[in-house]
């Protein structure tokens, strides 16, 4: 009887205790690729969304010193000043710059500017907020933000040509390159 086997009769195998099998690592290791792409395009996302929270605290700032220093033309009754102001850099009237700006720059030494950082460029007057050179699939705008004071000006010839001030204002704005 020792060498007679039963017909149906199904022997369980043996399972080596001795760790995965390679296509256990294969798909283990898929997963956490897969894993780690998903985590690396969120944290690329958050931070995205962060520099752009961030330029809009500051810009909020920026145009509320610009506001203040157009009010303290006006109660100085020095409003032929206001139009002086377009073109100037709107830190400066900050109580003090943000941690990340380099400073008044020409657009040779604004090359060196990381990712992240403001300066000023002192050739065009414009403000440059630095993005990273990322694109997303969704948002293909991986390019600088740039914002200038500029004057707002009316038409010279109003439907109320008799009460048409002098000076229209001035304000901070986003700008194309």
């Amino acid at each position: 009887m020792g060498g007679l086997r039963l017909a149906g009769v199904v022997r369980p195998q043996r399972r080596r205790g001795r760790g995965f099998t390679l296509f256990e690592f294969a798909v283990v290791a898929g997963i956490f690729g897969l894993l780690v792409m998903v985590a690396l395009e969120r944290m690329a996302y958050y931070r995205r969304a962060g520099d752009d929270a961030g330029v809009q605290a500051l810009l909020i700032n920026m145009r509320s010193a610009l506001s203040s220093k157009v009010m303290a033309l006006q109660v100085q009754g020095r409003d032929g000043e206001i139009g002086a102001l377009a073109g100037a850099n709107p830190i400066a009237w900050l109580a003090r710059p943000p941690d990340n700006y380099a400073g008044e720059l020409t657009p040779e030494a604004a090359k060196s500017v990381k990712a992240g950082n403001w300066y000023f460029d002192l050739r065009q007057h414009k403000l440059v907020f630095v993005r990273d050179g990322q694109e997303d699939l969704l948002n293909s705008a991986s390019k600088n933000i740039y914002f200038k004071v500029e004057s707002l000006r009316l038409p010279s010839k109003n439907a109320n040509a008799e009460r048409q001030p002098g000076n229209a204002g001035i304000a901070l704005n986003e700008v194309t390159q």
